[in-house]
């Protein structure tokens, strides 16, 4: 059984997503979705890495500069911490 350079770029999405869940910051979230939107890339074009590779660059600032109102307005939102804010 051979793994493709694209299960590879899903593979990493999904750490990065699984790292997100863990330590709840932005970044892991971008390289988790940029990584994501590289293994399209690689599944269509998978001899050209350096396609590959500027995909995923390509992708951190719009899916960072995507997110950044959702995350910031989440955090804004929150006045108290612990159960309490859970129970409004």
């Amino acid at each position: 059984m051979v793994i493709e350079i694209y299960q590879y770029w899903a593979l990493s999405g999904f750490v990065f997503l699984f790292i997100e869940l863990l330590t709840l910051r932005t970044l892991p979230l971008v390289l988790a979705g940029a990584s994501l939107f590289a293994s399209v890339i690689a599944f269509k074009l998978p001899d050209e890495i350096f396609v590959q590779v500027f995909g995923f660059l390509f992708f951190v600032p719009i899916i960072y500069f995507a997110v950044k109102p959702y995350i910031k307005n989440k955090f804004k939102n929150k006045k108290t911490k612990g159960a309490d804010n859970e129970l409004k």
